[in-house]
């Protein structure tokens, strides 16, 4: 029955990309790979649909044919970022070491999100679509969190663990922690964003229920993300008292009611050298230190970690124990080190730092204008998110989730809009739309 519904709303929603759009692709496509409802139906025929393909190609069908749309992504450091670590990936996956039909299916994956995540960001090009995509990219992972953090409270007292959708990047129990801690600040802003009186309690329930779900994970890692988003969404809060004690309020509530066995798991946090996935995480970092000391440049490609065997035969002069099974680097930082060499890291941390500048030249050139209100606070929220995906991520294998690309773009959007609108602010009407067409490309017209 599920997989029906699903076939049903997906192939009702495929004619609007034509009639309305190549941009109602882009969503349909976010949401499709970030909420993977395909997984929830069960398997079946419903549940091997490739949904995620048949949009993609309805998406670059309507986007060719469009005449309004712009037809080149703009020339500016988030494009040749985002295009120099797709160029790089296939470099690496061309050296790799790991089993061959792996890193074929992972530089596949990669490669068709970086193309999607471009056109995403060629396409963005108004305040209107900017929002839109930021709610379908938060609430297409928020679902995951709501549904199992309800779930977990209501039929085991919180005792059992949230998980994301299978055999997808947010499966793991660690890796939906980072995504729903990097989204919640973004929940913030949409409420901010939509303040209809109907609206204001139903978006603080999703809020609460999506922070019930990121604890629930048991992710130690979530929490570090937690806590460093929080610290941040706080320090760029204009409510800092209120968002102090709000704050305060939450941790207490947490502290009294949490179950025994996720305040346990916390605590062995202190204790990480008596628990043994730290101790694996510790040593798989070292691996790829070592792996990336051994092939600086390229690094052993993707799932090279999956691969026990020439592992242990690259870096058997190390002295480090050899490697029993495959295992994840769990760090988004020794994942790009180890699969993308030096080069690749530099890559990826260099697209993190150019979305801290994008969201610190929102905050700056956005303040005391109320005209740009929006981007102010979007500039605050991206700022926390940031950091809570970093936090996380250095204890999960995020390095390629499409999930922080979407942020990458979205921050740089709204500086390119943000920017058109400083720019043609003070203009003549007939000079303003010559600054926005330069700034922003062509716009649609329906």
């Amino acid at each position: 029955m599920r997989g029906l519904v699903l076939f049903i709303v997906f192939f009702s929603a495929l004619p609007f990309i034509f009639l309305n759009g190549p941009y109602w692709g882009i969503l349909i496509w976010y949401w499709i790979s970030l909420m993977n409802p395909q997984e929830a139906v069960w398997g079946g025929i419903f549940g091997s649909i490739p949904y995620a393909l048949v949009t993609a190609v309805a998406t670059f069908l309507s986007w060719l044919m469009s005449r309004s749309e712009p037809k080149f992504p703009p020339l500016n450091k988030t494009t040749c970022l985002l295009v120099s670590l797709g160029l790089w990936v296939s470099v690496t996956s061309i050296f790799g070491t790991g089993p061959a039909d792996e890193i074929y299916e992972k530089w596949n994956l990669a490669e068709k999100m970086l193309l999607m995540t471009i056109v995403a960001f060629t396409l963005t090009t108004t305040r209107e679509r900017l929002d839109q995509l930021i709610a379908v990219c938060a609430l297409s992972i928020a679902f995951w969190g709501v549904k199992g953090g309800l779930g977990s409270l209501l039929l085991t007292g919180g005792t059992s663990r949230v998980y994301g959708p299978p055999s997808s990047m947010l499966g793991d129990n660690n890796d939906l922690g980072v995504a729903l801690t990097m989204i919640l600040p973004l929940l913030f802003y949409i409420r901010e964003r939509f303040q209809r009186p109907s609206l204001k309690w139903p978006f603080l329930a999703l809020i609460g229920c999506t922070f019930l779900g990121d604890i629930l994970t048991y992710s130690r890692g979530a929490l570090v993300a937690l806590l460093a988003m929080g610290g941040m969404l706080w320090w760029r809060s204009r409510r800092k008292i209120a968002s102090a004690v709000l704050i305060a309020f939450v941790a207490l509530g947490v502290w009294n009611f949490a179950p025994a066995e996720w305040l346990d798991r916390m605590g062995t946090i202190e204790d990480y050298k008596q628990d043994s996935s730290a101790e694996t995480r510790i040593y798989l970092w070292h691996l790829s230190w070592d792996m990336a000391m051994k092939r600086p440049i390229t690094g052993a490609g993707f799932q090279w970690s999956f691969a026990p065997h020439t592992v242990n035969r690259i870096l058997g002069y190390t002295g480090l124990p050899p490697l029993m099974v495959p295992r994840a680097p769990h760090s988004i930082w020794f994942e790009m080190l180890g699969n993308q060499g030096f080069v690749g890291l530099a890559i990826f941390i260099a697209i993190l730092v150019s979305s801290a500048v994008d969201a610190r030249w929102l905050v700056r050139q956005s303040r005391g204008n109320p005209d740009l209100r929006w981007a102010n606070t979007l500039g605050r929220v991206v700022q926390a998110s940031l950091i809570g995906y970093c936090a996380g991520g250095s204890f999960a294998t995020q390095g390629m989730f499409d999930g922080f690309y979407a942020l990458v773009i979205i921050v740089a959007s709204a500086r390119r809009i943000a920017a058109a609108q400083l720019a043609s602010r003070d203009a003549p009407a007939i000079i303003q739309t010559a600054v926005r067409a330069r700034v922003l490309g062509p716009q649609p017209t329906g």
